[in-house]
């Protein structure tokens, strides 16, 4: 699949689409970050120093002769690259900030996975590894497929679930921890790895109104 798309997309289609995954993964870093309430750990929305722009000279070239040609060709053609950012991977991954943190001991993070799964959104939270277990993180994969308004409304998902646990204290919350579900009878239900212990925690497939938006 991946031979085939190289040739059907060339090596130019296969940047553009990069270029795009990356685009939505800065617009995305940002606004989380604009909110206040969330820190990227990931690095590619921040601007790279130019001495780790192995094509710095040749970059300035460019852009003097694209600005000299802005008379020939429409604006909108004129689109900002990934080179003037840290490489990566279009995959973002987000905590609270410290700030937020403190003001809000009572929020878990977990809850806003939780909120957003009732979204239709799957965006995992998880410690990191050995050494850095101590901090969790929320990740979101920009995909190919995700356009400017699904991504909008993964933003708006994102803002809107926050404010909601803002609103509420420690007892609301407390609600959606104590929560287990029960199989006939009240028993409690052991709960898979997705939390579904009719698939014995494998996801179900889509179909009808159960159809989620994968972005981890």
């Amino acid at each position: 699949m991946q031979y085939y798309n190289l040739i059907h997309l060339g090596f130019q289609g296969y940047r553009e689409v990069m270029e795009n995954c990356l685009a939505n993964a800065r617009l995305l870093s940002k606004s989380l970050e604009a909110t206040g309430w969330y820190h990227c750990l990931s690095d590619i929305h921040r601007q790279a120093p130019t001495s780790d722009r192995p094509a710095a000279v040749k970059e300035r070239v460019k852009t003097a002769v694209a600005s000299a040609a802005d008379t020939m060709r429409p604006a909108e053609s004129v689109r900002e690259t990934s080179e003037r950012y840290i490489a990566g991977l279009p995959v973002v991954s987000f905590r609270f900030t410290d700030e937020f943190r403190k003001q809000y001991p009572h929020i878990q993070q977990q809850t806003v996975s939780l909120l957003l799964r009732a979204r239709q959104w799957i965006i995992p939270n998880y410690a990191l590894p050995p050494g850095e277990n101590d901090t969790e993180i929320l990740r979101v994969v920009v995909r190919e497929s995700m356009g400017f308004d699904l991504l909008d409304r993964l933003i708006t998902d994102i803002v809107n679930v926050t404010e909601t646990l803002m609103n509420n204290d420690e007892v609301d919350l407390s609600i959606l921890q104590k929560t287990r579900r029960r199989g006939p009878g009240g028993k409690h239900v052991k709960e898979g790895r997705e939390g579904d212990p009719e698939t014995g925690g494998k996801e179900k497939k889509a179909g009808g109104d159960s159809t989620h938006r994968t972005v981890c």
